[in-house]
Parts: C-alpha cells; sequence; structure tokens
C-alpha cells in the first residue's frame, strides 16, 4: 500500500511529460508539429476506398464518432480526416494541395501506372514526373473530389536548417 503514492505520482509525471514531435522536430517557441489534414468530400465511403487504393493508407480510430467522418493514417502520427459534407465554397487549385512524401516514388509512380490513376508533372504534363530546383522528384494527381495531391520522394531535405531572414 505504501507504494500507491508513489505509482499515483509517476503516472501524474507521465501524464504531464511532453509529447514528442509527430514530424520531424517541433518548430517554434510553441513547438509547432503537423498532426492532419481534413478534406470535405461528396462520397466518405468513396474518398476512403481511393485513397486506401491509390496510397495503402490505413484507416485509424475516429473519436468523432460520426459516420460522415473517418481517418486515415498518413505516418509519424498524422492523419487525413475525410469528412463528407457540403463542398460549395470549396475552390480548388494545383497551388493548393497536400503533399506527400513517399520512400519509394519510383514504385509508387509505377503503381499509378498500374492503377490507370492519372497524374501529370507541375507543368501539367500528363504521366510525367518532374524535379524540382532541390532535386526532389514530384507528380501531381487528383481524387475523386477534385483535391490535388503532390506525391515526392522529398523526405531526405527535412531537418536541414532552416532559411534565415
Amino acid at each position: 500500500m505504501r507504494f500507491l503514492p508513489l505509482v499515483a505520482l509517476l503516472l501524474s509525471l507521465a501524464s504531464c511529460a511532453p509529447r514528442p514531435p509527430l514530424f520531424g522536430v517541433e518548430s517554434g517557441s510553441f513547438k509547432a508539429s503537423f498532426d492532419h489534414y481534413a478534406i470535405n468530400v461528396d462520397d466518405v465511403d468513396a474518398s476512403v476506398a481511393f485513397y486506401q487504393r491509390v496510397f495503402d493508407l490505413p484507416e485509424v480510430y475516429d473519436g468523432t464518432g460520426k459516420d460522415n467522418i473517418r481517418w486515415l493514417a498518413l505516418g509519424d502520427g498524422m492523419a487525413l480526416h475525410i469528412i463528407e459534407s457540403d463542398r460549395s465554397q470549396v475552390k480548388l487549385q494545383k497551388g493548393v494541395h497536400m503533399a506527400i512524401s513517399l520512400g519509394d516514388f519510383t514504385g509508387f509512380v509505377e503503381r499509378l501506372r498500374t492503377l490507370d490513376v492519372p497524374f501529370e508533372s507541375w507543368q501539367g504534363a500528363p504521366l510525367e514526373t518532374n524535379g524540382r530546383p532541390d532535386g526532389v522528384q514530384q507528380v501531381y494527381l487528383q481524387d475523386p473530389d477534385g483535391y490535388w495531391i503532390e506525391v515526392n520522394d522529398g523526405r531526405s531535405i527535412f531537418g536541414k536548417t532552416p532559411v534565415q531572414p
């Protein structure tokens, strides 16, 4: 019984411990790190099927308990929240996109070709990849609701020194 207060103290300290960064390094004085990306879609089941078929993303627990919301894991503790709701005010343009970095970019591009999923370079050339000035290879594709997704092999550039003002 005399160990019970010690166990309670240790549990309370553990719950107050700082959370490790979920993506790369925490940044800024508030220790910001990326958590999730949410999109509004017309058909939540069709969108989940697309992201699972193309990206092989596993579905994770959705604490909301709502039938119109589903969550997919993006790695490193991040998630894609897919929400079936009104999209009438959503404006879609290529420059506003979600970017996913992959360890096997070449294999992914081959998967897109095998699945007959259309993709393009940043410049708009169909079924082509392109290189950015920093050496990263990328492609762009759209999900069933027209959201643009950049897929790249840029994970290797993360963690480099931030640009100084």
